[in-house]
């Protein structure tokens, strides 16, 4: 779990990135639909590990999962201060579970 400090720099750069604001709720878990051919429908959560996010993609521990006009999933290497961060659709989401 990121200690607020380090969630909030991750923030500024996803917002930076993509000129968009980042809504304030902060989100433990997503259930996906992904669009991509062949990979399953899951519930991706900060703090576990998941191997093809994308197609394709390598084991990755999700650091945090933003809100904006989509949903942006950071990694170490995907949008946690470097890089883009793994983008879903609102029409691919079919559950958000907050942090309590």
């Amino acid at each position: 779990m990121l200690d607020e400090a380090r969630y909030n720099e991750i923030k500024r750069y996803i917002e930076k990135l993509t000129g968009q604001k980042i809504r304030d709720k902060r989100i433990r878990a997503l259930g996906v639909n992904p669009p991509y051919h062949g990979v399953p429908k899951r519930l991706i959560e900060v703090g576990k590990s998941y191997t093809d996010l994308e197609p394709g993609s390598p084991p990755e521990e999700i650091l945090a999962i933003y809100e904006s006009k989509s949903f942006c999933v950071c990694t170490a290497e995907r949008g946690a201060l470097t890089g883009l961060p793994y983008f879903f659709t609102r029409d691919s989401i079919y559950k958000v579970i907050e942090m309590e």
